[in-house]
């Protein structure tokens, strides 16, 4: 069905369709680790909007999903071919953030816990995955609260806490739950 709709909207070349399909598409494979994936889906989606006259609305959104999608391929690859892109990423979501606090805070406060996890400074990334789950559910943005839930919970894995790690996947379930 998806394939269907791709092709139906590639013929009648209309690339701001085509450019959705790519952002939600690339949601879906990070939700479900599904990294290189959403790599390529990012990749497609960057070449189609090289030679656009604008790109679609969703920006706050496909900068937020694009930094989590090359923190995860640092994490899986050699890091130096993603620190610039995360870098670009950090330097969009910090504009938006300033553009429209409540909609793209927890989206700040979650990519800088991932990079603070990523670094090994295990305080500053705790604070961050808290304050970015609360500034999600503040905002109402349960979808990101249940990814702030979900990454916080790797991040205790990742470091032997298999309790909180527990604790925090089973929020992230039930948030992923009430999302639909």
């Amino acid at each position: 069905e998806q394939n269907a709709l791709l092709e139906r909207v590639v013929e009648e070349n209309n690339p701001i369709d085509v450019c959705d399909i790519y952002v939600f598409s690339g949601i879906v494979a990070y939700i479900y680790s599904r990294y290189e994936l959403a790599a390529a889906l990012v990749q497609k989606r960057h070449e189609l909007e090289k030679n656009m006259l604008r790109t679609p609305l969703w920006s706050g959104v496909t900068a937020f999903y694009d930094g989590l999608i090359f923190l995860a391929m640092a994490h899986n690859s050699s890091e130096f071919e993603w620190s610039s892109k995360i870098s670009n990423v950090m330097s969009n979501v910090k504009k938006f953030e300033q553009i429209g606090k409540s909609n793209n805070e927890h989206k700040l406060l979650l990519l800088e816990a991932e990079i603070k996890s990523r670094m090994g400074e295990k305080d500053n990334a705790l604070k961050k995955y808290q304050l970015a789950i609360a500034a999600a559910e503040k905002n109402g943005f349960i979808h990101e609260q249940a990814v702030a839930n979900e990454r916080a919970a790797d991040f205790f894995l990742r470091n032997n806490d298999k309790d909180k790690a527990s604790q925090y996947y089973g929020e992230a379930y039930s948030l992923y739950l009430k999302w639909g």
